[in-house]
């Protein structure tokens, strides 16, 4: 005689068989975890919106050099022009929008809030890791780029920081320039890398130390500038250490250290 299969049943004690659970890859251990219904695949819809905002730039920019040519050289923007310094800051604000947008949407949409999503908190534990992990990054990366400059024989200084010196055209598209740098990079940049990336890495499942490397390198990458590799790089793992033991606020304090310290050097140039 053979058995037949019968159904699941329920009883005072639930169902039996009882259910098997979806698989859910147990994070590792870090500080302010990464919370939400996101992942790997949000990471690829960044790149996506990333990419398409360069290209949308591109396109928007045609007209102006159409109308205004005075205002482009044969490499640029003429950033000495009030119009090329004010295209400029704008362009750098479309693409930092472009960056931030899919994180935020993220946030709101799959979690409770981009605090939450990506851990962000604040607390003295922050703050003081997000202090020593700026003056680490700082100091890392003044070590290599001259290393860089001496490997390279020439002076090695960030695009940012050439377009900034460049804008003679107006002082208040100057200022605003600076303060992208100094405030909208480290949060619209932690928020990207450390954030999405590096969260949707350690919600796999995978090793925090793992979700530095792989944040790091794209985020030294998208910087194109290729002799300036290794400093970005090596700023990208400090960052992703400040983000496992002080969460993404502390990276983003650490950020604003190393950028507020190169835009008062800008502006006292």
């Amino acid at each position: 005689m053979t058995d037949v299969p019968t159904a699941p049943s329920s009883g005072p004690h639930g169902q039996y068989p009882p259910p098997v659970p979806p698989h859910v890859p147990e994070q590792r251990p870090c500080y302010a975890p990464p919370t939400g219904r996101w992942g790997l695949g949000d990471v690829g819809w960044f790149v996506l919106i990333l990419v398409g905002t360069i290209i949308a730039s591109a396109v928007l920019i045609i007209p102006f050099i159409i109308i205004a040519p005075y205002a482009f050289t044969a490499t640029g923007i003429d950033a000495s022009t009030p119009l090329g310094s004010w295209i400029l800051t704008l362009a750098q604000t479309f693409f930092f929008a472009g960056m931030v947008a899919w994180p935020l949407v993220v946030g709101w949409w799959k979690a409770d809030g981009w605090r939450k999503a990506f851990g962000f908190v604040v607390s003295w534990r922050a703050v003081w890791i997000g202090a020593v992990g700026g003056i680490a990054t700082l100091i890392a990366m003044t070590v290599l780029t001259g290393i860089t400059a001496v490997v390279f024989d020439q002076e090695v200084n960030s695009a940012g920081a050439e377009a900034a010196e460049s804008m003679t055209g107006s002082t208040l598209a100057f200022v605003l320039f600076l303060l992208l740098i100094a405030f909208g990079a480290p949060f619209v940049e932690e928020i990207a890398f450390r954030g999405l990336v590096w969260g949707a890495v350690v919600k796999r499942g995978w090793s925090p130390w793992l979700a530095t490397v792989i944040a790091g390198v794209p985020f030294a990458l998208m910087h194109i500038e290729p002799i300036r590799v290794a400093p970005l790089l090596a700023a990208g793992l400090v960052l992703g250490t400040v983000r496992q033991f002080g969460g993404l606020g502390a990276a983003m304090l650490a950020h604003a250290v190393v950028n507020g310290i190169g835009a008062i050097a800008i502006a006292a140039s």
